[in-house]
Formats: structure tokens, C-alpha cells, sequence
């Protein structure tokens, strides 16, 4: 039986996700933007969480932990650099493995966006969680003199085959549609897109989930070594982590 999933708005635009193997039960939260909505979105499903899989330390992904953790008494798993504001049960590093219930997932290290940034990958699900490594249509920001390291996380991220699920930390989706567009005008399914996430906010649509092949087709960072993106900028010729770094500085100011 497949692993059931079930994505949801936290805060103003954190995803807040619920994973559970229907023949466990076993249910784990990815991180806890905020206990009492991540809690109330598990009852409503009926699901009781055993497990928090945080990917970063940021306040917004881990500033529920604490609550969530005295109220279930879930084991948490995170990278070491979350230990400064959140209760930490095993630490996760690169290669690590954490199954929730039949499902295993393997730890990747995915600085940049913050340093100890982890993204957990399980090939038996066709799932991985990015947090803020990428975004539909999108990626995050990057901290300072670490957008190479960025770049590489983002291509392990790349690299999975297309027909895996990403579960990303937010829904910017509208914004980054608009600098996609910018960036590749005459990407016809850049434009199908845009159109989609133009109807998603006006629906009140929450939109954190993709595909990597979506975004291979659709999201400029994921294209950076492609010519037409690269002519955009006006760097033709450049290696693909530099034009995405240009990328990214110019999303900055869009």
C-alpha cells in the first residue's frame, strides 16, 4: 500500500506534511511550524504522530517541535544545528537512515539555504522531503559565499528520476511562476504554469508539492544550464552554477 500524504497550509505559506504507512500506522510530521495546526490536521485525519523529520533549523520549521513532542511524545529526528531551538532525539547526518514504519528514507546534506539543511530521500516511496531547497518553481534563498554549495544540493535534488514527489517547506509558487515567466518567455509550459498558480491564489489553493520532472520542465533554477536562461541574463557560455547563481541574485531583486 502506498504511503499516505497529506500536505497542508502552517503559519502564512510553511507546508505543513503528514506521512503515514497505512500498515503501521506508523505517522511522522516534517518539521512543526506550528504544533497546534500540525497537531489539529493529524486528528482530523485520525492519525497519531510517532516521528518529527526536520530538515533545517530555521524558526519557522522547528518552533513547534517542543509542544508537539510534550503533547505525543514523538521521537524527533534532525540535523545537528536544529538542537539550538528545538528538542532533539537523534541526530541525522549524511547517509543515515529513517524509516517511518516500512518506509525508509536516507538523509542527504543539502546546505545553502541554511548549513545544516538535510533533505530525506526514499526510493521505495518515490518521495523526497526538500524543505527549502527547492520550491515549486523556485528554490530558497542562499546564505552568504554559499551558492555553490546551494547549486550542488539543488543537483542531487535534480538528478532523482522525474516521476518523484517533492514535498517542499513553502508555497511561494505564485512569485516564482512570475520570475520563471521573466526568465523564459516562451516556454509554453512555463506559461500553462503561471496560469495554474494565478488560479491556485485566487481559489485559496495551498501549492508546495511537485514533481521533479515539473520542475525540470518548468523551474528555472532546475534549467540553469540551459542557453535560453543564460541568454536571458546575458551570461551565454557560462557554466550552469554560475548562471544559477545569477539566477538566484536576480530573483532577489525581483
Amino acid at each position: 500500500m502506498p504511503l499516505d500524504i497529506h500536505v497542508f497550509r502552517t503559519l502564512s505559506d510553511n507546508a505543513g506534511a503528514l506521512l503515514r504507512d497505512p500498515v503501521t500506522g506508523a505517522c511522522a510530521t516534517v518539521d512543526v511550524p506550528d504544533a497546534g495546526e500540525v497537531l489539529a490536521a493529524a486528528k482530523a485525519k485520525g492519525w497519531t504522530i510517532s516521528q518529527v523529520l526536520v530538515t533545517h533549523e530555521h524558526a519557522d520549521h522547528v518552533q513547534g517541535i517542543a509542544a508537539l513532542k510534550q503533547a505525543t511524545g514523538a521521537k524527533v529526528f534532525a540535523p545537528e544545528a536544529a538542537r539550538a531551538g528545538a528538542p532533539v532525539d537523534v541526530v541525522i547526518s549524511e547517509g543515515d537512515r529513517v524509516s517511518v514504519g516500512s518506509y525508509e528514507f536516507e538523509t542527504w546534506a543539502t546546505p545553502g539555504h541554511a548549513e545544516g539543511h538535510v533533505s530525506l530521500v526514499s526510493q521505495k516511496a518515490k518521495l523526497a522531503l526538500v524543505g527549502d531547497v527547492a520550491f515549486v518553481m523556485g528554490c530558497g534563498r542562499v546564505m552568504p559565499g554559499r551558492m555553490e554549495a546551494m547549486w550542488t544540493s539543488l543537483s542531487r535534488v535534480m538528478a532523482l528520476p522525474d516521476a518523484t514527489t517533492l514535498i517542499t517547506g513553502h508555497d511561494y509558487t505564485l512569485s516564482n511562476a512570475r520570475f520563471a515567466a521573466a526568465m523564459d518567455p516562451s516556454n509554453a509550459a512555463v506559461a500553462a504554469r503561471l496560469a495554474e498558480a494565478e488560479a491556485a491564489k485566487a481559489e485559496g489553493r495551498f501549492w508546495a508539492v511537485t514533481t521533479v520532472g515539473e520542475e525540470r520542465a518548468t523551474n528555472p533554477f532546475f534549467r540553469a544550464g540551459e542557453q535560453a536562461l543564460a541568454a536571458t541574463l546575458g551570461i551565454v557560455g557560462k557554466p550552469a552554477g554560475e548562471v544559477f547563481a545569477a539566477l538566484r541574485e536576480a530573483k532577489n531583486k525581483f
